[in-house]
Parts: C-alpha cells; sequence; structure tokens
C-alpha cells in the first residue's frame, strides 16, 4: 500500500470500499475478497499477482515486465480467471478440510464419552468385588 502510494482512505476509495474494509486487512482480521484483489491488479499492472497471492517472488514485476502474460498471448481476463478458479479450488479444499476436522473432533468426542461411561462401570465393578459378600 506504501508502496504505490496509498493512505488506507486513498485505497479504500480507489478500490471503491470503506476504510474500514482496508483497516481490516491490515490488521489481519479479515483477508482481502478477490474482487478487491482483482481490482488493485487490474489498477497496478506492475504488481506481481503471485506476491500478491502467494507471497512469492518480488512485489513489483521488473520495469520491462509490465504485463509478463501478454507477452504470451494470455490476456489480463484470462490470468484473473485462472487466479479464481484457483482461489476456488483452494476454498474448497479448506471447506472439505474443515468438514473432515470436524468430523474427526465428533468422533473423539464420543470415543471420550463412551470411555467414560466404560471406566464408570468398572469403577461400580471394582467396588462391588471390594465389599465382602
Amino acid at each position: 500500500m506504501e508502496e504505490l502510494g496509498y493512505t488506507g482512505y486513498s485505497l479504500s476509495k480507489a478500490l471503491g470500499t470503506s476504510e474500514a474494509v482496508i483497516s481490516n486487512i491490515r490488521n489481519r482480521k479479515n483477508p482481502p475478497n478477490i474482487l478487491l484483489v482483482r481490482d488493485l491488479l487490474d489498477k497496478h499492472l506492475a504488481l506481481d499477482p503471485d506476491w500478491l497471492l502467494f507471497g512469492r517472488g518480488q512485489m513489483l514485476r521488473d520495469k520491462g515486465e509490465a504485463d509478463p502474460a501478454e507477452r504470451k498471448g494470455v490476456k489480463r481476463g484470462d490470468l484473473l480467471a485462472r487466479v479464481d478458479r484457483r482461489l476456488e479450488s483452494l476454498e474448497q479444499l479448506i471447506k472439505k478440510s474443515l468438514h473432515t476436522q470436524l468430523e474427526r473432533t465428533v468422533i473423539e468426542d464420543e470415543t471420550i464419552s463412551d470411555l467414560a461411561e466404560r471406566v464408570q462401570a468398572l469403577e461400580k465393578e471394582v467396588v462391588g468385588i471390594k465389599k465382602p459378600g
């Protein structure tokens, strides 16, 4: 943001969002949505999408490399569509992982509950065995 000469307010106006949204992104309360990322990349061709999305490489492309996709015959819209598909795929994987983790947690809770009941039953049996008849 600073590298491109923005304040929180000016970036929010440039991207058509609220200053609170930008503040929450900067404070890591919320991740940016794909539309904001797309708008930022559209407005600043020198930004490297790999850096912005995945933290790989340099923030800015080389000056002679304003849009390497164009040199390869790939339109910017196609590149963004690919990024959208990758993000959707990652989102699906995260959802699946969370669902699997939730299922494991439920199974663990049920197992612990079952074991607690068995321990109580065994304790009652032990008390019954220890009592003189």
